[in-house]
């Protein structure tokens, strides 16, 4: 029994281990902020078509050298040929990625995603040439669980909607359908947004339109059609060329007509006059010629083929090559032109399977074509033809119905088995639970407790250097400067007359000292009102004159500041500044707000702050209280008071005064022994 536990306690510590690695490997390859909203700005150039894509790509490129930051890009760019020429360029872009994949030792959630979209890139490059549709859904099969472990999961659900393209295009109808509903299930699972569902609904009409399912068709077109304002510019085309297809299967040509007609508009739009000539202005323009043929317009059919047919030549499209000598063919049976229809069916040799939908509309033309020439033996092995693949259609659809049942009874089945589970583990889960509930009640009694504990001791520390600066704060008081008061009573004791007031003055600011020695904040008015008797003195002290200015430019009626903060700097203009001015002396007060504070200043012309020139000389007891209440003051507040002192110079260099600067926040907070109170 020990033995067992001690490898339980093995293999825990382990499996620690080897998680926690795990972590670490996922958090050195973890995208950055930055990153991933460079690849979001990527994935969107492609999706718009932006023409400076590929210079945007270069320049990034040219800028990396990380290997795994190198090839997000290098991937993204081969992405943008999905939308423009040359094709070949995808393969290029896709197989030099995968060779980076394989090579790397370790892979982490960015290596998938990489992985995935090379997966993917390749797999489009079959599918648009319609070449190795086999070897398509294989890597589209594989960018998809790529994609799952990657971290883009989000990704998963196009991965999963193109794996059931390429089973479509494959004439594999149940499978296409199967893969499209999963990607419909990782979309709501992941509650992505109705924007990105939207190509899941068109790639549901399209597979139920090929079984001639029209009605059900009709309603996931109708769902897709709601979201067709959301969609990107590439998936607008996308909707517009399989919604022109569900209306050219239901026969319904001029409707067909109106959603082709749009779809060029919409990719001349994008992508300017004539399409860039690439795949989707000439997969419009051979639908369009379908359509025209249809209508009775040949010569515009016989326009729109002449116009696209170089194109899938060039690159060898051989599925489009097909439906372009289809249209021919129409053509020709329309002019009676059947000469020319035996050289386009002798010319031809396909390597690849064609797929069913383009065989069905070719077997239209050439039934009335074996007919025409006398031929019926021919035109029946047609209809014979066209028989057995609507019975294929109709056991694919049989399939299909029979998969939907599976899959609800699968459905069914698992949340019967997942009911029964839950409800056989209520009774453990419920003792469980009331274990929880009172551990998480006695935790939050002990949260409470030490809570209370710190804010006790907090308020204990707060209050006793309260009861500190108030102590200084009152010893500055008192001593206002006794020189001072004894240098005024001196001399007006000696030199008095009846109409000198500066006695009055003087006991005036010794009553107002004594009021406010019970007060930690004032009103700012009142402080001013003290600082005015304190200037009234010193300008009859002093021998040359003193230009007191106020300069106030906003209300300061219900602005309250520390007390004595302000007549604390007065006093030191005239101590530490004005004091060694022969001549003139300036004092200037200014008060105003913004950004939501009061900024309070006090200028002189004295020599200005030194505080190694005056420190032998001072004890500069009057700034230590400043900065003390200040301090106290913002540890209270998340919005601080602010003070400075700085020199005034001249435009020579010279100091020609000193600034002290009060900032005082309007939502400041005060506290004293009595009671809260704000400003």
């Amino acid at each position: 029994m020990k033995t067992y536990l001690f490898h339980k306690i093995l293999i825990s510590i382990a499996a620690s281990i080897l998680l926690n690695a795990c972590a670490n490997q996922e958090r050195e390859y973890a995208r950055s902020n930055e990153q991933t909203e460079r690849l979001r700005m990527l994935n969107d150039s492609i999706g718009y078509a932006d023409v400076k894509f590929l210079h945007v790509c270069d320049s990034m490129l040219s800028n990396t050298h990380d290997s795994l930051d190198y090839y997000e890009i290098f991937v993204s760019k081969g992405c943008h040929y999905t939308v423009s020429n040359p094709a070949d360029s995808m393969l290029y872009y896709a197989n030099r990625t995968i060779s980076f994949i394989n090579r790397c030792q370790t892979m982490g959630e960015r290596h998938y995603g990489i992985a995935g979209k090379a997966y993917s890139l390749k797999a489009t490059y079959y599918h648009q040439l319609r070449q190795h549709t086999d070897s398509a859904i294989s890597l589209f099969k594989k960018a998809y669980y790529a994609t799952l472990h990657s971290d883009m999961k989000e990704c998963a659900a196009d991965m999963a909607a193109n794996t059931g393209d390429a089973y479509i295009f494959n004439d594999d109808l149940p499978n296409g359908a199967n893969w499209y509903r999963r990607a419909l299930f990782i979309a709501d699972s992941l509650n992505m947004s109705e924007k990105s569902t939207a190509s899941i609904y068109m790639g549901l009409g399209r597979i139920y339109t090929q079984m001639h399912d029209f009605p059900t068709a009709r309603k996931y077109y109708e769902d897709a059609e709601k979201r067709y304002h959301m969609m990107q510019p590439n998936m607008k085309i996308y909707f517009l060329n399989n919604y022109g297809n569900f209306y050219y299967y239901t026969h319904d040509y001029p409707n067909a007509l109106k959603m082709f007609l749009k779809m060029k508009e919409e990719i001349e739009r994008q992508q300017g006059p004539g399409g860039n000539n690439a795949n989707d202005i000439n997969l419009c323009r051979i639908n369009l010629a379908d359509v025209y043929l249809n209508l009775g317009n040949t010569d515009s059919a016989r326009v729109m083929v002449e116009k696209c047919e170089p194109f899938f030549r060039q690159y060898d499209v051989e599925a489009a090559i097909y439906y372009v000598n289809t249209i021919k063919i129409g053509i020709c049976i329309k002019n009676n032109n059947l000469g020319s229809v035996k050289t386009i069916l002798a010319e031809e040799n396909y390597r690849y399977p064609i797929e069913s939908p383009l065989k069905s509309i070719r077997a239209r033309y050439l039934k009335r074509y074996y007919m025409m020439i006398g031929n019926y033996n021919k035109a029946l092995e047609i209809i014979e033809q066209s028989r057995s693949e609507e019975d294929s259609l109709a056991h694919n659809k049989m399939n299909m119905r029979a998969n939907e049942i599976m899959v609800r009874f699968t459905a069914d089945t698992l949340k019967l088995h997942h009911q029964i589970a839950i409800n056989k583990k209520n009774d453990e889960m419920n003792i469980a639970y009331l274990t929880i509930a009172i551990f998480i009640l006695l935790l939050v009694i002990l949260m409470l407790g030490f809570a209370y504990l710190i804010i006790y001791v907090r308020k204990r520390r707060l209050q006793e250097q309260l009861n500190m600066v108030t102590m200084k704060l009152e010893n500055a008081r008192q001593r206002i400067s006794p020189h001072f008061i004894f240098n005024v009573l001196n001399q007006q004791i000696g030199h008095s007359h009846d109409n000198d007031t500066t006695l009055i003055e003087m006991s005036n600011l010794i009553r107002s000292n004594l009021e406010l020695m019970n007060k930690s904040y004032i009103p700012l008015t009142e402080e001013l009102e003290f600082v005015e008797h304190f200037v009234s003195i010193q300008q009859k002290l002093t021998n040359s004159s003193i230009l007191y200015t106020k300069d106030f430019r906003c209300d300061i009626s219900n602005v309250m500041i520390p007390a004595m903060i302000v007549q604390i700097l007065v006093e030191n203009s005239f101590k530490h500044g004005l004091k060694a001015v022969e001549g003139d002396k300036k004092l200037t007060i200014s008060i105003w707000q913004e950004n939501s504070a009061t900024y309070i200043t006090i200028e002189d012309n004295g020599p200005g702050f030194d505080c190694c020139q005056h420190c032998g000389s001072s004890t500069f007891t009057g700034l230590k209280v400043v900065r003390q209440i200040i301090s106290l003051t913002n540890s209270n507040n998340k919005a601080k008071m602010k003070f400075g002192i700085t020199n005034i110079t001249s435009p020579q260099g010279t100091i020609t005064g000193c600034k002290a600067t009060l900032t005082i926040p309007n939502n400041i907070k005060y506290i004293n022994n009595q009671t809260n109170i704000g400003k």
